[in-house]
């Protein structure tokens, strides 16, 4: 069994190289890594994955979040995927981590183990977040800084102060399931075997370009198809807390994305999320103003819609 870890950037080369370098302490398991570098201007990021020998794919331009993800998909399981160098199409697991996250030690081999050893589909990990760390442990706070919790001393190490809670209430429980009735993660830290793909294809491009509302978006189509998905008690990870908005400097640009993306999705399931009342994309019928959404389905099966589709949210960005 072949497990590819897939990762989105758009700058923040420190998170980046935090996260992958943390996987590799904290794993066991044998995993391939490949990387999708968003940020057309982003040198930095791509000489340290050449250093690193990381396979990648740098965009010309912001195709946004959602297409990203499916560069992830594509190098996973589509060999026939154009402009995707180093593709193989040949794993049997994808992994998507995002790059603001710290897994805890094993947290990756019990995602891998368990799609191993039980016909578990959608793995979610356990999340311990930037706020609920200062909450717990107050004496954190002084590792961040400003109303964002911005963290730059790569010196420290505050998420480690959970590190014995987590071996106690986590690790007491090695091997247990909360299954989802609503799945608890989609992008931080979570495993998808190929049959998730199979039966709901690529990400909504759509909801452009950061993403708001994607990650519902996918969950609903999962539920939907009948995804077996599971939650990891002894899968867990810190989470810097949405580093591309908070400390990108971008967080000004993202109400709109977020308003756009919102209504989009009360259109495709007619209400907003957790309050939907469609069981079908738009009742069933197209979206007249943007192509390649096939009437009547949950599933996405192609990607040759995608440019254009991002060409209508980039017209109406402003």
């Amino acid at each position: 069994m072949k497990t590819l870890i897939g990762m989105v950037t758009f700058g923040n080369l420190p998170f980046t190289r935090l996260a992958i370098q943390s996987i590799k302490e904290t794993t066991t398991e044998p995993v391939e890594f490949y990387v999708v570098v968003g940020k057309p201007s982003d040198q930095e990021t791509v000489n340290w994955l050449l250093d690193e020998r990381i396979p990648y794919v740098r965009h010309g331009e912001n195709f946004g979040f959602p297409a990203s993800i499916n560069d992830l998909y594509d190098h996973a399981w589509n060999p026939e995927a154009e402009d995707m160098p180093w593709r193989t199409g040949e794993f049997d697991n994808l992994i998507v981590a995002g790059n603001d996250i710290v897994p805890y030690p094993g947290a990756i081999d019990a995602l891998v183990r368990t799609a191993r050893e039980t016909d578990w589909e959608w793995l979610c990990s356990s999340q311990f977040d930037v706020k609920s760390l200062v909450t717990r442990y107050p004496e954190t706070l002084r590792y961040f800084h400003g109303e964002n919790l911005v963290f730059d001393d790569f010196t420290q190490r505050p998420w480690e102060a959970h590190e014995e809670v987590r071996k106690s209430e986590l690790g007491s429980r090695n091997g247990d399931f909360i299954q989802s009735g609503a799945l608890t993660d989609v992008r931080n830290l979570t495993l998808f075997k190929r049959s998730v793909f199979e039966k709901i294809g690529y990400a909504d491009v759509n909801f452009w370009p950061g993403g708001y509302f994607e990650d519902n978006d996918y969950c609903k189509r999962a539920n939907l198809a009948g995804v077996k998905a599971a939650t990891l008690a002894d899968s867990a990870y810190f989470h810097f807390w949405s580093r591309t908005i908070h400390q990108g400097g971008k967080g000004e640009e993202h109400h709109p994305q977020f308003r756009r993306n919102s209504h989009y999705y009360h259109v495709k399931w007619g209400g907003p999320f957790g309050h939907e009342t469609l069981d079908l994309p738009f009742n069933g019928s197209s979206y007249s103003e943007l192509a390649g959404l096939t009437p009547g389905t949950v599933k996405i099966s192609g990607r040759s819609q995608e440019a254009r589709m991002i060409e209508y949210w980039q017209g109406l960005k402003d």
